[in-house]
Protein backbone atom coordinates (compact mmCIF):
# COMPACT_ATOMS: atom_id res chain seq x y z
CA UNK A 1 0.00 0.00 0.00
CA UNK A 2 1.81 3.18 -1.28
CA UNK A 3 1.04 6.51 -2.57
CA UNK A 4 4.12 8.57 -2.49
CA UNK A 5 4.40 11.15 -4.47
CA UNK A 6 8.08 11.98 -4.40
CA UNK A 7 8.93 8.04 -5.65
CA UNK A 8 11.21 9.10 -8.45
CA UNK A 9 12.64 12.05 -6.09
CA UNK A 10 14.59 9.44 -3.88
CA UNK A 11 14.97 6.55 -6.97
CA UNK A 12 16.82 9.36 -8.41
CA UNK A 13 18.53 10.31 -5.20
CA UNK A 14 19.74 6.69 -5.14
CA UNK A 15 21.24 6.76 -7.90
CA UNK A 16 23.03 10.02 -7.47
CA UNK A 17 24.34 8.27 -3.97
CA UNK A 18 25.17 4.50 -5.65
CA UNK A 19 28.23 5.87 -6.91
CA UNK A 20 30.02 7.38 -3.67
CA UNK A 21 28.88 4.52 -1.12
CA UNK A 22 29.41 1.44 -3.63
CA UNK A 23 25.91 -0.34 -2.09
CA UNK A 24 22.37 0.30 -4.02
CA UNK A 25 20.82 -0.90 -0.89
CA UNK A 26 22.58 1.19 1.56
CA UNK A 27 22.32 4.19 -0.95
CA UNK A 28 18.66 3.35 -0.48
CA UNK A 29 18.61 4.13 3.16
CA UNK A 30 20.87 7.10 3.08
CA UNK A 31 18.68 8.88 0.20
CA UNK A 32 16.36 9.69 3.13
CA UNK A 33 19.15 11.17 5.22
CA UNK A 34 18.05 14.50 4.42
CA UNK A 35 14.69 14.18 5.84
CA UNK A 36 16.04 13.05 9.35
CA UNK A 37 18.67 16.01 9.27
CA UNK A 38 15.73 18.42 8.69
CA UNK A 39 13.14 16.95 11.01
CA UNK A 40 16.37 17.36 13.68
CA UNK A 41 17.10 20.30 13.00
CA UNK A 42 13.70 22.25 12.92
CA UNK A 43 12.56 20.09 16.45
CA UNK A 44 15.95 21.49 17.94
CA UNK A 45 15.05 24.95 17.05
CA UNK A 46 11.55 24.36 17.97
CA UNK A 47 11.91 22.69 21.44
CA UNK A 48 12.58 25.73 23.53
CA UNK A 49 10.43 27.92 21.81
CA UNK A 50 7.31 25.33 22.51
CA UNK A 51 9.25 25.14 26.35
CA UNK A 52 8.60 28.66 26.84
CA UNK A 53 4.67 28.97 25.26
CA UNK A 54 4.04 26.32 28.30
CA UNK A 55 5.49 28.09 30.80
CA UNK A 56 3.60 30.92 29.70
CA UNK A 57 0.22 29.48 29.35
CA UNK A 58 0.78 27.32 31.94
CA UNK A 59 0.76 24.49 30.18
CA UNK A 60 3.08 22.32 32.89
CA UNK A 61 3.42 18.92 34.75
CA UNK A 62 3.12 20.06 38.56
CA UNK A 63 3.97 16.99 40.49
CA UNK A 64 2.25 16.28 44.44
CA UNK A 65 -0.16 19.22 43.20
CA UNK A 66 -4.20 19.51 41.92
CA UNK A 67 -5.46 21.51 39.10
CA UNK A 68 -9.36 21.81 39.01
CA UNK A 69 -9.93 19.84 42.02
CA UNK A 70 -7.87 16.81 40.01
CA UNK A 71 -4.32 15.24 40.90
CA UNK A 72 -1.56 15.64 37.72
CA UNK A 73 -1.00 12.17 38.92
CA UNK A 74 -0.52 9.77 41.53
CA UNK A 75 2.34 11.15 43.52
CA UNK A 76 3.35 7.32 44.30
CA UNK A 77 4.45 7.68 40.37
CA UNK A 78 5.39 11.00 40.05
CA UNK A 79 8.46 10.59 38.04
CA UNK A 80 9.12 14.55 37.41
CA UNK A 81 10.12 15.71 40.64
CA UNK A 82 10.18 19.45 39.71
CA UNK A 83 7.56 21.51 37.39
CA UNK A 84 8.01 20.77 33.65
CA UNK A 85 6.63 22.03 31.04
CA UNK A 86 4.78 18.99 28.91
CA UNK A 87 4.00 20.73 25.61
CA UNK A 88 7.31 18.63 23.92
CA UNK A 89 5.22 16.46 21.96
CA UNK A 90 4.02 19.32 19.65
CA UNK A 91 8.02 20.39 18.38
CA UNK A 92 8.32 16.38 17.55
CA UNK A 93 5.04 16.10 15.73
CA UNK A 94 4.29 19.40 13.90
CA UNK A 95 8.10 18.84 11.67
CA UNK A 96 6.84 15.23 11.11
CA UNK A 97 3.14 16.82 10.09
CA UNK A 98 4.62 19.13 7.82
CA UNK A 99 6.85 17.36 5.99
CA UNK A 100 4.37 14.74 5.24
CA UNK A 101 2.13 17.52 4.01
CA UNK A 102 4.93 19.32 1.80
CA UNK A 103 6.22 15.91 0.90
CA UNK A 104 2.89 14.45 -0.30
CA UNK A 105 -0.29 15.79 -2.34
CA UNK A 106 -3.77 15.61 -0.58
CA UNK A 107 -5.10 12.59 -1.55
CA UNK A 108 -8.01 10.45 -0.46
CA UNK A 109 -5.04 8.16 1.67
CA UNK A 110 -2.79 11.26 2.86
CA UNK A 111 -5.90 13.26 4.01
CA UNK A 112 -7.60 10.92 6.88
CA UNK A 113 -3.86 10.15 8.46
CA UNK A 114 -3.05 14.16 8.41
CA UNK A 115 -6.89 14.90 9.55
CA UNK A 116 -6.75 11.76 12.89
CA UNK A 117 -2.97 13.14 14.17
CA UNK A 118 -4.67 16.97 13.67
CA UNK A 119 -7.20 15.21 15.97
CA UNK A 120 -4.91 13.99 18.34
CA UNK A 121 -2.58 16.29 18.53
CA UNK A 122 -5.63 19.37 19.11
CA UNK A 123 -7.22 17.23 21.93
CA UNK A 124 -3.90 16.50 23.57
CA UNK A 125 -2.61 19.54 23.66
CA UNK A 126 -5.98 20.50 25.20
CA UNK A 127 -5.13 17.52 27.66
CA UNK A 128 -1.60 19.36 28.72
CA UNK A 129 -3.61 23.16 29.11
CA UNK A 130 -6.35 21.61 30.81
CA UNK A 131 -5.97 18.10 32.35
CA UNK A 132 -8.96 16.86 31.11
CA UNK A 133 -11.19 14.14 32.39
CA UNK A 134 -10.20 10.42 31.08
CA UNK A 135 -13.71 10.32 29.04
CA UNK A 136 -12.28 13.18 27.11
CA UNK A 137 -9.27 11.77 26.25
CA UNK A 138 -10.45 8.80 25.07
CA UNK A 139 -13.26 10.15 23.19
CA UNK A 140 -10.57 12.21 20.73
CA UNK A 141 -8.64 8.96 20.77
CA UNK A 142 -11.54 7.29 19.31
CA UNK A 143 -12.45 10.15 16.87
CA UNK A 144 -8.83 9.53 15.44
CA UNK A 145 -9.41 5.72 14.73
CA UNK A 146 -12.92 6.58 13.38
CA UNK A 147 -11.46 8.65 10.77
CA UNK A 148 -8.78 6.16 9.88
CA UNK A 149 -11.56 3.39 10.19
CA UNK A 150 -13.76 4.77 7.46
CA UNK A 151 -10.87 6.05 5.30
CA UNK A 152 -9.75 3.64 2.16
CA UNK A 153 -6.93 2.39 4.75
CA UNK A 154 -8.19 -0.95 5.45
CA UNK A 155 -7.20 -3.77 7.03
CA UNK A 156 -8.49 -6.69 4.63
CA UNK A 157 -6.28 -9.37 5.70
CA UNK A 158 -3.81 -10.52 8.11
CA UNK A 159 -0.37 -11.84 7.25
CA UNK A 160 0.99 -13.96 9.85
CA UNK A 161 4.26 -15.29 8.49
CA UNK A 162 4.41 -15.50 4.54
CA UNK A 163 0.55 -16.52 3.51
CA UNK A 164 -2.47 -14.57 4.81
CA UNK A 165 -3.84 -16.47 7.43
CA UNK A 166 -7.49 -14.96 8.03
CA UNK A 167 -9.44 -12.83 5.15
CA UNK A 168 -11.04 -9.65 7.41
CA UNK A 169 -13.08 -8.60 3.95
CA UNK A 170 -15.93 -10.81 4.23
CA UNK A 171 -18.27 -7.71 4.05
CA UNK A 172 -17.45 -4.12 2.42
CA UNK A 173 -19.34 -0.86 1.78
CA UNK A 174 -17.95 1.75 -0.11
CA UNK A 175 -19.71 5.22 -0.90
CA UNK A 176 -18.91 8.93 -0.92
CA UNK A 177 -19.59 11.90 0.80
CA UNK A 178 -19.40 15.27 -0.97
CA UNK A 179 -16.41 13.08 -3.02
CA UNK A 180 -15.01 11.98 -0.30
CA UNK A 181 -14.48 8.18 -0.41
CA UNK A 182 -15.52 6.07 2.80
CA UNK A 183 -14.65 2.59 3.41
CA UNK A 184 -15.77 -0.08 5.54
CA UNK A 185 -14.28 -3.48 5.86
CA UNK A 186 -16.21 -5.73 8.35
CA UNK A 187 -14.72 -7.71 10.54
CA UNK A 188 -11.34 -6.25 9.52
CA UNK A 189 -12.46 -2.37 10.12
CA UNK A 190 -13.71 -3.55 14.24
CA UNK A 191 -10.33 -5.01 14.47
CA UNK A 192 -8.15 -1.86 12.95
CA UNK A 193 -10.10 0.01 15.28
CA UNK A 194 -8.71 -1.39 18.70
CA UNK A 195 -5.92 -2.35 17.41
CA UNK A 196 -5.35 1.57 17.03
CA UNK A 197 -6.68 2.40 20.67
CA UNK A 198 -4.98 -0.63 21.85
CA UNK A 199 -1.24 0.66 20.37
CA UNK A 200 -2.18 4.33 21.08
CA UNK A 201 -2.60 3.66 24.71
CA UNK A 202 0.09 0.96 25.27
CA UNK A 203 2.71 3.03 23.75
CA UNK A 204 1.53 5.96 25.93
CA UNK A 205 1.55 4.51 29.14
CA UNK A 206 5.38 3.61 28.59
CA UNK A 207 5.88 7.79 29.32
CA UNK A 208 6.37 6.63 33.14
CA UNK A 209 9.53 7.68 33.31
CA UNK A 210 11.39 10.56 31.72
CA UNK A 211 13.13 10.02 28.23
CA UNK A 212 12.03 6.24 28.41
CA UNK A 213 8.88 7.13 25.72
CA UNK A 214 11.08 8.93 23.18
CA UNK A 215 14.22 6.49 23.04
CA UNK A 216 11.92 3.77 22.71
CA UNK A 217 9.86 5.46 20.27
CA UNK A 218 13.25 5.99 18.18
CA UNK A 219 13.85 2.84 18.00
CA UNK A 220 10.84 1.60 16.86
CA UNK A 221 10.47 4.54 14.29
CA UNK A 222 14.25 3.48 13.16
CA UNK A 223 12.83 0.05 12.17
CA UNK A 224 9.47 1.08 10.86
CA UNK A 225 12.10 2.92 8.71
CA UNK A 226 14.30 -0.31 7.82
CA UNK A 227 11.18 -2.10 6.71
CA UNK A 228 9.42 0.60 4.86
CA UNK A 229 12.69 1.06 2.51
CA UNK A 230 12.32 -2.40 1.84
CA UNK A 231 8.70 -2.71 0.99
CA UNK A 232 9.33 0.56 -1.07
CA UNK A 233 6.77 2.44 1.40
CA UNK A 234 8.14 5.99 0.32
CA UNK A 235 5.15 7.31 2.58
CA UNK A 236 6.20 5.77 6.23
CA UNK A 237 9.95 5.87 5.23
CA UNK A 238 9.88 9.35 5.28
CA UNK A 239 7.02 9.43 8.21
CA UNK A 240 9.36 7.00 10.42
CA UNK A 241 12.37 8.41 9.43
CA UNK A 242 11.18 11.96 10.07
CA UNK A 243 9.85 11.08 13.59
CA UNK A 244 13.29 9.43 14.23
CA UNK A 245 15.40 12.92 13.41
CA UNK A 246 12.43 14.78 15.36
CA UNK A 247 12.83 12.98 18.62
CA UNK A 248 16.57 12.23 18.70
CA UNK A 249 16.90 15.90 18.91
CA UNK A 250 13.86 15.56 21.46
CA UNK A 251 15.84 13.80 23.42
CA UNK A 252 18.49 16.01 24.18
CA UNK A 253 15.94 17.76 26.38
CA UNK A 254 13.87 15.27 27.86
CA UNK A 255 16.85 12.86 28.98
CA UNK A 256 16.98 13.06 33.00
CA UNK A 257 17.27 15.34 34.45
CA UNK A 258 14.57 16.78 31.89
CA UNK A 259 13.94 20.58 30.52
CA UNK A 260 10.55 19.46 29.31
CA UNK A 261 8.36 16.23 28.66
CA UNK A 262 6.08 15.50 25.43
CA UNK A 263 3.00 15.29 27.58
CA UNK A 264 0.04 14.04 26.40
CA UNK A 265 0.52 16.12 22.91
CA UNK A 266 3.23 13.02 22.40
CA UNK A 267 1.74 10.75 23.94
CA UNK A 268 -0.99 10.44 22.29
CA UNK A 269 0.87 10.45 19.26
CA UNK A 270 3.61 8.25 18.86
CA UNK A 271 1.75 4.68 19.58
CA UNK A 272 -1.24 5.68 17.10
CA UNK A 273 1.67 6.55 14.14
CA UNK A 274 3.55 3.68 15.55
CA UNK A 275 0.39 1.31 14.82
CA UNK A 276 -0.60 3.03 11.42
CA UNK A 277 2.24 2.98 9.65
CA UNK A 278 2.95 -0.57 10.50
CA UNK A 279 -0.42 -1.58 8.84
CA UNK A 280 0.11 1.00 5.78
CA UNK A 281 3.54 -0.91 4.98
CA UNK A 282 1.71 -3.99 4.63
CA UNK A 283 4.20 -5.49 7.28
CA UNK A 284 2.93 -9.05 8.70
CA UNK A 285 0.85 -8.86 12.13
CA UNK A 286 3.80 -11.45 13.25
CA UNK A 287 6.39 -8.05 13.02
CA UNK A 288 3.73 -5.79 13.92
CA UNK A 289 3.18 -7.54 17.40
CA UNK A 290 7.08 -8.07 17.83
CA UNK A 291 7.57 -4.33 17.66
CA UNK A 292 5.14 -3.22 20.01
CA UNK A 293 5.85 -6.60 22.10
CA UNK A 294 7.19 -4.72 25.77
CA UNK A 295 4.19 -1.90 25.94
CA UNK A 296 1.54 -3.93 24.74
CA UNK A 297 2.61 -7.33 26.94
CA UNK A 298 2.82 -4.22 29.56
CA UNK A 299 -0.40 -3.25 29.22
CA UNK A 300 -2.03 -6.20 29.10
CA UNK A 301 -0.18 -7.49 32.17
CA UNK A 302 -1.17 -3.78 34.03
CA UNK A 303 -4.93 -4.07 33.18
CA UNK A 304 -5.31 -7.73 33.99
CA UNK A 305 -4.15 -6.88 37.11
CA UNK A 306 -5.94 -3.80 38.30
CA UNK A 307 -9.31 -5.84 37.07
CA UNK A 308 -8.00 -8.65 39.62
CA UNK A 309 -6.97 -6.28 42.42
CA UNK A 310 -8.91 -3.01 42.01
CA UNK A 311 -12.07 -5.48 40.95
CA UNK A 312 -13.57 -1.64 38.53
CA UNK A 313 -17.46 -2.19 38.14
CA UNK A 314 -17.26 -0.37 34.53
CA UNK A 315 -14.68 0.44 32.24
CA UNK A 316 -15.26 3.97 33.70
CA UNK A 317 -13.35 2.79 36.86
CA UNK A 318 -11.15 1.07 35.10
CA UNK A 319 -10.09 4.25 33.25
CA UNK A 320 -9.44 6.09 36.49
CA UNK A 321 -7.26 3.52 38.20
CA UNK A 322 -3.64 5.43 38.38
CA UNK A 323 -0.89 2.86 40.38
CA UNK A 324 2.51 2.27 39.70
CA UNK A 325 2.65 -1.57 38.36
CA UNK A 326 4.11 -0.50 35.02
CA UNK A 327 7.07 -1.95 34.08
CA UNK A 328 8.99 0.76 34.23
CA UNK A 329 7.61 1.81 37.98
CA UNK A 330 8.77 -1.89 38.83
CA UNK A 331 12.25 -1.61 37.66
CA UNK A 332 12.51 1.77 39.43
CA UNK A 333 10.95 0.15 42.76
CA UNK A 334 14.35 -2.48 42.03
CA UNK A 335 16.81 0.57 42.35
CA UNK A 336 17.75 1.20 38.95
CA UNK A 337 18.11 4.86 37.69
CA UNK A 338 15.95 6.52 35.47
CA UNK A 339 18.85 6.23 32.47
CA UNK A 340 19.72 2.39 33.59
CA UNK A 341 15.38 1.81 32.95
CA UNK A 342 15.44 3.63 29.54
CA UNK A 343 18.36 1.90 28.31
CA UNK A 344 16.90 -1.48 29.22
CA UNK A 345 13.91 -1.08 28.03
CA UNK A 346 15.07 0.46 24.60
CA UNK A 347 17.86 -2.13 24.37
CA UNK A 348 14.57 -4.94 24.63
CA UNK A 349 12.87 -2.81 21.71
CA UNK A 350 15.57 -2.83 19.76
CA UNK A 351 16.87 -6.28 20.30
CA UNK A 352 12.90 -7.59 19.54
CA UNK A 353 12.29 -5.45 16.82
CA UNK A 354 15.39 -6.64 14.95
CA UNK A 355 14.66 -9.94 15.58
CA UNK A 356 11.40 -9.51 13.91
CA UNK A 357 12.98 -8.12 11.05
CA UNK A 358 15.51 -10.30 10.18
CA UNK A 359 13.20 -13.45 10.50
CA UNK A 360 11.86 -14.68 7.57
CA UNK A 361 9.45 -17.00 7.22
CA UNK A 362 8.30 -20.20 9.84
CA UNK A 363 11.65 -18.83 11.82
CA UNK A 364 9.73 -15.55 12.36
CA UNK A 365 6.61 -17.71 13.60
CA UNK A 366 9.02 -19.07 16.56
CA UNK A 367 10.26 -15.91 16.90
CA UNK A 368 7.31 -14.40 17.50
CA UNK A 369 6.77 -16.96 20.15
CA UNK A 370 9.78 -17.19 21.82
CA UNK A 371 9.65 -13.26 21.75
CA UNK A 372 6.43 -12.94 23.19
CA UNK A 373 7.78 -15.41 26.02
CA UNK A 374 10.74 -13.83 26.75
CA UNK A 375 9.47 -10.13 27.18
CA UNK A 376 6.50 -11.80 29.14
CA UNK A 377 8.65 -13.68 31.22
CA UNK A 378 10.40 -10.57 31.78
CA UNK A 379 7.69 -8.89 33.14
CA UNK A 380 6.75 -11.47 35.13
CA UNK A 381 10.15 -11.86 37.00
CA UNK A 382 10.19 -7.61 37.48
CA UNK A 383 7.10 -7.71 39.18
CA UNK A 384 7.78 -10.58 41.40
CA UNK A 385 11.13 -9.30 42.48
CA UNK A 386 9.76 -5.48 42.80
CA UNK A 387 7.30 -6.84 45.05
CA UNK A 388 9.87 -8.87 47.22
CA UNK A 389 11.47 -5.55 47.45
CA UNK A 390 8.62 -3.90 48.62
CA UNK A 391 7.82 -6.33 51.27
CA UNK A 392 11.38 -6.41 52.60
CA UNK A 393 11.73 -2.49 53.08
CA UNK A 394 8.06 -2.31 54.55
CA UNK A 395 9.40 -5.00 57.30
CA UNK A 396 12.37 -2.82 57.99
CA UNK A 397 10.44 0.78 58.22
CA UNK A 398 10.21 2.09 61.46
CA UNK A 399 6.55 2.06 61.99
CA UNK A 400 6.31 -1.54 61.45
CA UNK A 401 7.27 -2.51 64.88
CA UNK A 402 3.95 -0.41 66.05
CA UNK A 403 1.61 -2.36 63.27
CA UNK A 404 -0.91 -5.21 64.11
Amino acid sequence: MDYAIPTQFFSNLTTMITPFVGNPTLSKYLAFIPIALIAFLVTFLLTPIIGKIAWGIGATYKPHTKRKGKAFDNPAKAMHEVETPSLGGLSVTLPALIIIFLSFQITPFTAPVLLALLVLMIGSTLDDIFNLDSRIQFGYQILASLIIVLSIIDLTQIGLVEKEFLNFAAYSIHFDIFNFPISIILPGDIFLFFWLLLCLNAVKWVGGSPGLLESYSVVIFTLLFIIAVRMSSDFTAVTSIAMSGSLLAFLIFAIPPEKIMSGSSGRSVYGFMIALLALITDAKISTSIMLLALPLLDAIFVIIRRIFVHKPKSLKELLKINDTTHLHHRLLQLKLTRIQVLLLESSIALIIGSVAIATTGAMRYFAVIFGLALVLLLIVIINYKANKRKEKEKEKSPESKYSY
